[in-house]
């Protein structure tokens, strides 16, 4: 809906042909709170579905974390099931855009700053390639040392860096990477089974499931799970499609 739906276009014409100012200005309320309330929900179901795992992804370092807690993507399903497609996903985002936009830089997060030479590793996007090159460290503002950036240079040399372009490579990517959400979900699905019993532990950071009611040789870290269910170590158990976590001595 935009404001070409309201009645303020038509107010000229209302006044003129006598409906009464007092009936327009009733009905333009009316429209205008019906259309406040519609995008005010609609805002707030976007808001619910970009922060459901906000906790879980509390350090966001690299725009594929980015993608990955966007699209609800486990941390080991980022790490290590699908590493290599996040991170090609990310490239041929900035690769469309540098289409439009020109050759596009991008400085990845380092957590300890540049190297000790005091220069970083870039990757340059120009042409449908991708290439590797190097920027001092002077060339970045402190405040944005540890940041995952887009940048150009502008015609001075200095950088000019595009936070716009970086919002639009995550968006992007973010569509790309869909499918590795569906691939996940589908995995969990299999994985869970009603009635069995799982062992929840963490381990560095990852939090897994292991089914101890049949024998499997791999565990899994389901993020939904995670956000939805997870009360802390211990063991669940598969009731209603749901795990619910129940007495240790079953």
């Amino acid at each position: 809906m935009n404001l070409e739906d309201f009645s303020l276009k038509n107010l000229g014409k209302d006044l003129l042909e006598s409906k009464g100012l007092v009936n327009f200005l009733n009905n333009f309320i009316n429209e205008l709170k019906e259309y406040l309330e519609k995008d005010k929900g609609q805002n707030m179901i976007n808001l619910n579905v970009e922060n459901k795992y906000s906790n879980y992804w509390q350090y966001q370092n690299f725009m594929e974390d980015n993608v990955a807690a966007t699209i609800g993507l486990s941390r080991w399903g980022a790490d290590i099931t699908y590493y290599d497609e996040l991170g090609e996903t990310v490239d041929n985002s900035i690769l469309e855009l540098s289409e439009k936009e020109g050759t596009l830089y991008r400085k990845q997060f380092f957590a300890n700053g540049p190297y000790s030479d005091g220069f970083y590793d870039i990757d340059k996007y120009e042409n449908g390639n991708i290439t590797h090159t190097t920027m001092p460290r002077n060339a970045i503002p402190n405040e944005l040392e540890n940041e995952d950036l887009i940048f150009q240079y502008k015609d001075d040399g200095t950088v000019n860096v595009r936070s716009d372009l970086k919002k639009q490579v995550v968006d992007l990517a973010s569509k790309k990477a869909s499918k590795l959400k569906e691939e996940e979900n589908n995995r969990n699905n299999e994985y869970k089974k009603e009635g069995h019993i799982y062992e929840a532990f963490e381990d560095d950071g990852y939090i897994f499931l292991n089914d101890l009611t049949e024998e499997r040789s791999f565990s899994i870290e389901d993020i939904d799970f995670v956000v939805d269910n997870y009360q802390g170590e211990g063991k669940y158990k598969v009731i209603n499609d749901k795990y619910e976590k129940i007495d240790e001595e079953l």
